[in-house]
Order: C-alpha cells, then sequence, then structure tokens
C-alpha cells in the first residue's frame, strides 16, 4: 500500500537527481538559456547515469524500467531537474512522457523497439504535435488532414507550440481523415517534414519551442500510431498524463523560490534587523510554504491513485490548475521579498516566474481545467467528494 514515508530507493534516486543537477545543470543554466550550450547532450547524460537508461537493450528492458519507474520516486526526480532549471525538465518530459509515452501507450512492439529505445536512451529527441494555429484548447478544430493510399498515408497541416519541434528527430503527431482523428510517426527528413527555428519565448528558454510544418509527408502504413480514428482518445490519455507530471514541475519551483527567498530574507537587513523577522515578510514566505504543502498533498494523492489503477483525470486537472497558478505566485512573492535584488536576472529566481506562467498556459489552460472540473458537477447528479472513489482509470490496461 502507497505510503508518505520516503524509502531508501527513493531517497537515493532524489540524492543522485540532485547531485548531477548541482554539477551539470546548476553550473551551465545561464549559458544553457542563452542557448550557448545544447540541452539535449545533458539530457543524455543526465537519462545515461541518473536513470540508468543505457541498460535498456530490448522492448522487454523497457517494460521493466517502464514497471520500475515508481510514480513518486519518477517525481521526486522531477522536482529536483526542475528545482535547477524547468526548462531541462520541460524538453526531458516531452520527449519522456509525451512522445515516448504516446508511442508506448499504442505503438506496436516494431513502433517501440524503433522508436522508443532511441528517445530513453537520449540518442533521439521526440516531440508530441496536437496543438495547432487555430486548434488549441478547441482539438477538435484542428485542420491537419491525412489521406489514405494504398501505401498509407499523406498528411497536410501545421502544428504550433510545440516542445522541441525546432530539434526533434522523432514526432507524433494528430491529423484528421475520413475515419476520424488518427496519430502518426513521422521522422526528421521525410520529404515535406519542416520545422521553424525556436521561438522567442517570455520563459523556458532552455527548451526550444517551435512549429512543424507538414507538405504532403507520404507516411508508411506502418507509422500509424494505434488505431485508425481513435487518435483524439489516445491524446486525452497523453494530456492526462502531461497533467499528472505537470505538480512535480511546479513543485521545484516553488521549493526554488522558497530556498531563495528565505536566504535572502535571513541575509537582508533593514531598519536594522533581517527582514524576515517583519511580519509582512514572513507572512509572504508562509504563503509559499502553505501552497508548495498543499502541492505536495496533491501529488501523493495522484500517486497513491496510479497505484490503485483508479481514474486520475479529474484530480489530475485540478492538480494542474492549483499547482501551476502556485508557482507562478510564489515565484512573484518571493520576487517581492527580494525586492530589486529578485527582479534582476542574475539573482535567478524572475526566471522561476517566467517559467512557471507557462504551465497555466499549455497542457490544457487553467480555464479549460475549471471547465473539466465545472462539466463534471453539471453532469453528475451526486458528486463524489472524494478523489480516491473515482472508480478504476479508463486508461488501464484490460486483463
Amino acid at each position: 500500500m502507497f505510503s508518505l514515508k520516503i524509502t531508501e530507493e527513493q531517497r537515493i534516486a532524489r540524492e543522485m537527481s540532485r547531485k548531477f543537477c548541482a554539477k551539470e545543470i546548476t553550473p551551465k543554466a545561464d549559458a544553457l538559456e542563452k542557448g550557448e550550450e545544447k540541452i539535449f547532450p545533458v539530457i543524455r547524460k543526465f537519462l545515461l547515469e541518473v536513470q540508468g537508461t543505457g541498460l535498456i537493450e530490448t522492448v522487454e528492458d523497457l517494460e521493466e524500467w517502464v514497471q520500475g519507474r515508481e510514480f513518486i520516486t519518477r517525481n521526486l526526480v522531477s522536482i529536483e531537474v526542475s528545482k535547477a532549471l524547468p526548462g531541462f525538465a520541460l524538453s526531458m518530459g516531452a520527449s519522456l512522457e509525451l512522445c515516448s509515452f504516446s508511442i508506448l501507450a499504442t505503438g506496436s512492439r516494431e513502433q517501440q523497439e524503433k522508436y522508443v529505445l532511441p528517445l530513453v536512451h537520449g540518442e533521439k529527441v521526440g516531440c508530441w504535435g496536437l496543438t495547432e494555429p487555430e486548434a488549441g484548447s478547441d482539438i477538435r478544430a484542428m485542420k491537419s488532414t491525412y489521406k489514405k493510399t494504398p501505401d498509407g498515408y499523406i498528411l497536410n497541416g501545421q502544428k504550433t507550440f510545440i516542445t522541441n519541434a525546432p530539434i526533434a528527430d522523432i514526432f507524433v503527431v494528430y491529423a484528421q481523415g475520413e475515419k476520424g482523428y488518427s496519430a502518426f510517426i513521422l521522422e526528421r527528413g521525410m520529404t515535406g517534414l519542416d520545422t521553424s527555428p525556436p521561438f522567442e519565448k517570455m520563459g523556458m528558454q532552455s527548451s526550444p519551442t517551435g512549429a512543424i510544418y507538414m507538405d504532403q509527408i507520404k507516411v508508411p502504413k506502418e507509422n500509424l500510431l494505434g488505431q485508425e480514428g481513435q487518435g483524439l482518445f489516445d491524446a486525452f490519455r497523453v494530456l492526462t498524463n502531461e497533467r499528472t507530471v505537470t505538480p512535480s514541475l511546479m513543485i521545484g519551483i516553488m521549493e526554488r523560490a522558497l530556498q531563495e527567498a528565505t536566504k535572502y530574507a535571513k541575509e537582508r537587513v533593514q531598519f536594522g534587523k533581517p527582514i524576515i523577522r517583519f511580519q509582512a515578510v514572513q507572512f509572504l514566505l508562509a504563503r509559499i510554504w502553505e501552497k508548495l504543502l498543499a502541492s505536495y498533498s496533491m501529488l501523493f494523492t495522484l500517486g497513491q491513485m496510479t497505484e490503485l489503477g483508479l481514474d486520475t483525470t479529474l484530480l489530475a486537472s485540478a492538480a494542474k490548475l492549483f499547482t501551476s497558478e502556485a508557482a507562478t505566485q510564489s515565484a512573484l512573492d518571493a520576487i517581492q521579498v527580494m525586492g530589486g535584488h529578485g527582479y534582476m536576472r542574475e539573482a535567478g529566481v524572475e526566471r522561476l516566474a517566467r517559467d512557471a506562467k507557462l504551465m497555466e498556459i499549455g497542457a490544457g489552460a487553467s480555464q479549460i481545467q475549471l471547465m473539466i472540473l465545472g462539466r463534471k458537477l453539471l453532469e453528475s447528479d451526486s458528486v463524489e467528494p472524494n478523489p480516491l472513489f473515482f472508480g478504476p482509470s479508463l486508461f488501464a490496461k484490460k486483463e
């Protein structure tokens, strides 16, 4: 049964991640943000040295590794990475938790061998393309299309705001055809496939974001991912998974904000004493801590529900909504505590605010999460307030 007590294995995983971040990520954070150093060589090193993916040689090894990536252990690692550099966690997550997860969830054994193994080794970079210029929150408004041919499919369309798109080797994209929405695996180098340069963004600058252009791409039939016409169901599964792992990124930001602001408040002297002795400053710090504790509670509840095979859809939406907004406000409060110093880039906390803001938008904006929760209240005659009684997951494997 699930336990709040950190196991020895979890502690070791966290410490390994912490040491790697201190040595390989934190000293390079500014260079990674400015593009002076490429992020994926560092991600590959992390996967091999901390996650041990170099030992994965077969699909059976991969399945064993996935099963061994227990929820809390995985998220404790993500928290440490996000504390060091949120953009690092974002790019790694897009490649592993989005691209490779979608192929693992519905792909054939051949697809898993060909695409997922290189992704978990860090040899290839993955991205997951759902959003379009006119289809963000309204997924069904997508205009990317596919047509069936005797040899496979022809894809046309455009995706935008796609994490890793400018540097990706492997793309999972969605398009609409006569049987509905379907998912496809594309590879860089396919005729008609192109990507934009990295967009200039407010935050998460170490993680490249861009557009995907598809012009008469000939896709072999073996690159159809899952069943034709089941693309939206599969996409919702990936989105739920993304919302489930979002809290760990936001917790990392909140922890870093609290640590930096508290340290500064103890050292900064005004009116003859450290500013942490002023109640107004204590209240700002206490609010960050309050949000952090609540976020951990949501994360551990998600872990318990995942372990029990329960449906996490609603709690994942609630957790994504709460933690993303909490992280943004916590970073702003940390800046307020640190005053002019916090507003300067050298302090590092203003980056936390810029990075956190993305997660109020990506993976479904805050308003979409509110709609999901509100619709459940509208549709139900009697709503069970305890999320542990929501029943089995719709995405669980059938025995």
